[in-house]
This record gives C-alpha cells, sequence and structure tokens, in this order.
C-alpha cells in the first residue's frame, strides 16, 4: 500500500454476512456473525483505513425534530433517549445532523455490540477504522447533490426497503421496513404509505423517487411522482 496513494478498502456489513472490497476488486463476501466473520476477513496492511458501511437490516433510523432552545451538548443525550424510547435500550451508537436547517433532521443507530467487534478486529488487525456509515446513509450523501427539488429515496436491500421523503429541503417522512421482495413495486408502496401519512398541508403532490438498487417502475408510483435509478452501496 502506498503511503502517497493509499487504496480504498471498504467493508460492508451485509444483510447475511461481510463483503470487502478492496480498491477496484470485487467484494469478497464471508458469511456468519460479526465476530467470527471478521475474523475471517483476509489480511490486510497494518495500518491500512477501513471504511464501513452497514446493510439497513442492521441500522435504525429516525426523522428528529430538534426540541426548541436544546443546546448543542445536550443533542447527543436526545438523540440517545429517542431511539431507546422507539427502538429499546439497544445499546445504540447514534449520529445525527446537529445542524440541519430547519430543526429538521436525519438521524441513525448501529448496535453497540457490532461496533465493539469492528474496534476489537481492528485493535488486533492494527488497522484504523476510517468510518462507519448506514447504508441508507452513505447513498443519500453519495447522490443528494443531483438531487433536485422535492422527492424521495428508496433503498432496495435483500427483504428490506428504506424509503425517506423530503419536500422544501427537509425531510418529512421515514420508514425503513422489512418486505416479502424488495423490488420497484415496493419501494412504490412503500412511498404511498409514507405520503398517505403525511398532513395535506405538507403540500407533497409529486416529486422524483430516486431508486437505489432496482430499475424504476413508473406505472406503480403515485400521481404526479417519476423515478431515476441511482448506485447503491453493495
Amino acid at each position: 500500500m502506498s503511503l502517497l496513494w493509499p487504496e480504498r478498502i471498504t467493508l460492508h456489513i451485509a444483510p447475511d454476512a461481510l463483503q470487502l472490497r478492496r480498491g477496484g476488486a470485487a467484494p469478497v463476501s464471508v458469511a456468519g456473525g460479526w465476530a467470527e466473520s471478521l475474523a475471517a476477513v483476509a489480511a490486510l496492511p497494518r495500518f491500512a483505513r477501513v471504511h464501513v458501511t452497514v446493510a439497513d437490516r442492521h441500522a435504525r433510523y429516525l426523522r428528529l425534530v430538534w426540541p426548541e432552545g436544546i443546546q448543542r451538548a445536550e443533542r447527543a443525550a436526545f438523540v440517545a433517549h429517542r431511539f431507546e424510547t422507539v427502538f429499546g435500550a439497544g445499546p445504540w451508537v447514534t449520529l445525527a445532523d446537529r445542524d440541519a436547517p430547519g430543526g429538521v433532521c436525519l438521524a441513525a443507530a448501529v448496535p453497540g455490540a457490532l461496533l465493539m467487534a469492528l474496534n476489537a478486529w481492528a485493535a488486533a488487525r492494527r488497522l484504523r477504522i476510517a468510518s462507519i456509515e448506514p447504508a441508507f446513509v452513505a447513498d443519500y450523501r453519495r447522490h443528494c447533490r443531483r438531487f433536485r427539488g422535492d422527492g424521495a429515496l428508496a433503498r432496495l436491500e435483500a427483504g428490506r426497503v428504506t424509503l425517506g421523503v423530503w419536500h422544501a429541503g427537509q425531510w418529512r417522512a421515514l420508514r425503513s421496513q422489512p418486505v416479502g421482495q424488495a423490488d420497484a413495486g415496493a419501494a412504490a408502496l412503500c412511498l404511498a404509505a409514507l405520503l398517505a401519512s403525511l398532513p395535506p398541508e405538507e403540500g407533497l403532490s409529486g416529486g422524483t423517487l430516486y431508486l437505489a438498487g432496482g430499475l424504476p417502475a413508473p406505472d406503480l408510483l403515485p400521481s404526479g411522482w417519476t423515478c431515476a435509478r441511482v448506485e447503491e452501496t453493495r
């Protein structure tokens, strides 16, 4: 590994396996539990920086509205409390956009046990965990510059659809749910359900559904919506 041009090493915690990708090489999958799978990962250069993404099956997501007057120092505790209230004690490792416009943000969490396993693996191999990012957040961050106007992002993975809707530059609704078959039809149904849950004054009458992990199906979309495909994290 050149220190002047370090190779990109990505470890994806997929729904049922780990997928390791180095440089431009195809991913190599390792099945099993987190600790067992990490132990089976091929040797990597010492002190290599590893970027980790976590499948939506293992992550949790919330749309949060910051309480009026909350201080920056109090926000981590507020996020942790909200995840424990909705998803149980965990423990969860959480992240949120503390400077989101309008006081509305997308927050995510991954299991604390996963972080412990990753840290132990990295310490034993003398590696550096450069980043840990849930897959839906990674896909949104990767493609958000191309998103225009009102819309939604749906990420498909084995047995799950994760979908977030935005309007006027703010997140309006978010859902991650298991499905029998993760395809464009499931994404369209999830979008319709989320739109129906919004109050009429939201004014979200149409937009673009960006689909990560499947092919667009325009005939299945709610009225006023179009569909475009983006590449998903894997």
